[in-house]
């Protein structure tokens, strides 16, 4: 391999690609515009192809100590009553995977850092520019520095200015309820190292247990009446009556948390892009498929990604127009229908999730009460199995395993 690489990001995606680049023996610099490493956010789950990725990444052990393992999911309404549940730890015990990490967005990113070569990663460094020729790529930044490289990687999330300016006509869509989220030091409503939601008409509440008491909550809600930069006070309110009716322990989490910490945003995704990339940039993670975060899988596509490309890089001259373009071909073909296929089904339960007609949302509870909750369980149970292939594969290669 010859050559060398710019990573513009250094969130979750852009991390993984910096140590995978790196064990793969291929020269990587990090740009992050950020003056330190931080991640907008409360908590996050690391889905089992994600954890099985960071363990061929060499930092799965640290996201596992820093978070909690997620054992199972439950699904309940609005009164209690149980929709459908799935034995997490017991398909991890089967197919001899591991278990999918709950963990704040602060500390996967503090883990992911500790993996980096630190001389490689530049922080404060706003980029305002991308040129592209055909034989390099430059990157100018804010401060009038620039750099320059064979091969450019944008991991700069949904807004990536990079991907603007590759394809101008990609659409960020935005989903019909908002996110409410934050962290709360409280006792887990239905039991520790479990996942659950609870679906009301238009208003759902998920709560997740993160270690050291320490619990992730995301509500979303149809109809806001309280504007994106309203005020904490009465969002908090807001939510507060919303759920004052669902099963008890519910609304005290809201209650217990302060204000100032709530998290208010849209919940957006991207129209699928046919190639991800174009000459010597290639896109990666949310910059390429960002998907509205209501399977909790999203993180876990960029770490996937992190290790294919590096895997398609470890042999290629990155000098040679025409590798890299084969490199692109494949990363794209290998990546995008499981990426893509994501998108849709978020998307799909997400809207589903959120109705609020008194109708629809018995039959939504009926539904996932029996074929929608068997199908559910059965997809969880495939991605294991699937994670037991990749691991398979990559114990044989000894090289990082493409999905």
């Amino acid at each position: 391999m010859s050559g060398k690489v710019i990573i513009l990001g250094g969130g979750i995606g852009g991390l993984c690609a910096s140590i995978a680049l790196r064990q793969a023996g291929v020269d990587a610099v990090v740009y992050e515009q950020a003056k330190q490493f931080d991640e907008v956010g409360a908590g996050i789950q690391v889905w089992v192809k994600g954890m099985e990725a960071l363990r061929q990444l060499g930092v799965a052990d640290a996201v596992r100590s820093a978070g909690a393992e997620v054992r199972a999911h439950r699904f309940f309404n609005a009164a209690g009553t149980p929709l459908y549940s799935a034995d997490l730890a017991g398909f991890a015990r089967q197919h001899e995977t591991p278990m999918p990490v709950m963990i704040s967005r602060a500390a996967l990113v503090g883990s992911l850092a500790a993996g980096v070569d630190s001389e490689t990663v530049h922080l404060g460094r706003r980029i305002v520019s991308v040129e592209h020729a055909s034989d390099s790529v430059t990157v100018t930044f804010e401060d009038g520095t620039s750099d320059q490289a064979d091969l450019l990687i944008a991991a700069d999330g949904i807004n990536s200015m990079t991907r603007c300016q590759l394809f101008p006509d990609v659409r960020i869509r935005t989903a019909s309820y908002r996110y409410v989220r934050s962290l709360v030091a409280h006792p887990a409503p239905v039991g520790q190292n479990v996942f659950a939601m609870f679906l009301g008409r238009g208003n759902r509440i998920a709560v997740g247990d993160c270690g050291d008491g320490m619990l992730y909550w995301l509500v979303g809600m149809k109809n806001p009446t309280v504007p994106l930069d309203g005020d904490p006070g009465r969002l908090k309110a807001d939510l507060l009556r919303r759920f004052a009716s669902f099963p008890e322990g519910i609304a005290s989490v809201i209650d217990a948390t302060p204000a100032d910490t709530l998290i208010h945003h849209t919940v957006r995704d991207l129209d699928p892009i046919a190639r991800w990339g174009k000459g010597r940039v290639i896109l990666l993670g949310d910059a390429a498929h960002a998907t509205t975060p209501n399977l909790g899988r999203g993180s876990g596509q960029a770490m996937l990604d992190a290790i294919t490309l590096a895997d398609l890089l470890r042999t290629a001259d990155l000098t040679d127009a025409g590798q890299l373009g084969r490199v692109l071909d494949t990363y794209s073909r290998v990546r995008k229908p499981e990426a893509e296929q994501l998108q849709r089904t978020s998307r799909s339960i997400g809207n589903i999730t959120s109705w609020s007609s008194p109708v629809m949302a018995m039959s939504r509870d009926v539904i996932m009460k029996t074929i929608a909750g068997r199908r559910q369980i059965a997809g969880i149970e495939r991605q294991f199995a699937e994670t037991a292939a990749i691991r398979a594969l990559s114990g044989e290669s000894q090289r990082p395993a493409h999905n």
